[in-house]
């Protein structure tokens, strides 16, 4: 059957079987993107290790098994509090994912799994994740975990369909991971590695998400979802937008090396990334197109693991 204006996106006759509920609760949690926090949560647990404990830690067994095993329990409950919000906004925006060619086929869109699955399934691991984050770290931390939720579930999802700021309320759930891991391995909130963290990643998220936005605009529009790219008919208010937070995701990055909590590795690291970042925002400037939006993406995807990975091998007090 042939697409229509008025139908939603029907996904291959192949992609049609029911693959089972337990692969539709794996999707349902977007393993992908609660890698990503995975990953963010742990790093943000490790940075901290060169500034708490740092006079009683001798480097025995027993510490550095306390230590991993806090690392794992952190990083495990914030993936499970990611599981939860992620459901419930598949949930939430069933209706506009059958209007999208990349999200027609999630189990919510096809409606295999509905609010009678996924309500329980997100309390349970939401549950679960707080608690995880709670004895594997500090009550804080698993606060932190609780807030992301909410504001990610009835803050950001609610406005993708009614502002373009949207994007700037879902950065602050999407920076609260490396803030959830150094604040659960006894990191004060206050502490400029922490904040910086928390910076990283909250600038990080506008070009990376406006270079998605670009890529699937069309989409966006049809589905209703208000993303800059997609009212930017020309896209030059959004690619100016992209190298303008880029710039400032390069200057934020410098605050650990200007304060004296990482070293020149680190610098050399965070300034050759925030280049890269905005020279591919400057072409997406200049040439507004696809391609352009594509290569951004890929950058923030490689900025990220590597200048937090550069931060957590060279932070620590300088003397």
């Amino acid at each position: 059957m042939k697409e229509t204006q008025d139908q939603p996106n029907q996904p291959d006759s192949s992609k049609n079987e029911d693959p089972g509920l337990i692969s539709d609760l794996i999707q349902l949690a977007k393993p992908r993107l609660t890698l990503l926090v995975v990953i963010t949560a742990s790093l943000g647990v490790a940075t901290s290790w060169s500034f708490t404990d740092v006079s009683s830690f001798r480097g025995t067994t027993d510490q550095w098994l306390d230590r991993w095993g806090a690392l794992l329990a952190i990083s495990a409950g914030t993936a499970l509090l990611a599981a939860a919000a992620n459901s419930l906004n598949m949930l939430w925006e069933r209706k506009q994912d059958q209007l999208m060619k990349r999200t027609a086929v999630r189990a919510t869109a096809r409606g295999r799994v509905g609010a009678g699955i996924v309500i329980p399934y997100s309390f349970i691991t939401g549950s679960l994740g707080s608690y995880m984050v709670w004895q594997g770290g500090t009550v804080f931390a698993a606060i932190l975990g609780i807030v992301s939720l909410l504001l990610y579930v009835l803050v950001y999802t609610p406005l993708k369909m009614r502002t373009t700021l949207n994007t700037l309320f879902g950065a602050i759930p999407g920076a609260l991971p490396p803030m959830i891991g150094w604040c659960g391995a006894g990191g004060s909130p206050l502490h400029p590695v922490g904040l910086t963290l928390f910076g990283i990643l909250f600038i990080w998220q506008i070009p990376h998400f406006l270079a998605i936005a670009w890529m699937h605009r069309a989409e966006y529009e049809k589905a209703g979802f208000r993303m800059l790219p997609s009212i930017d008919k020309d896209g030059h208010r959004t690619a100016l937008t992209a190298l303008l937070w880029s710039l400032l995701l390069w200057g934020v990055s410098l605050i650990p090396t200007l304060m004296q909590t990482a070293g020149w590795i680190y610098l050399g690291v965070s300034s050759l990334g925030g280049i890269y970042m905005s020279y591919r925002s400057y072409q997406l400037l200049k040439e507004r197109s696809r391609p352009a939006a594509r290569s951004l993406f890929f950058a923030s995807l490689l900025y990220l693991p590597i200048v937090l990975g550069a931060l957590v091998a060279d932070a620590g007090p300088i003397s």
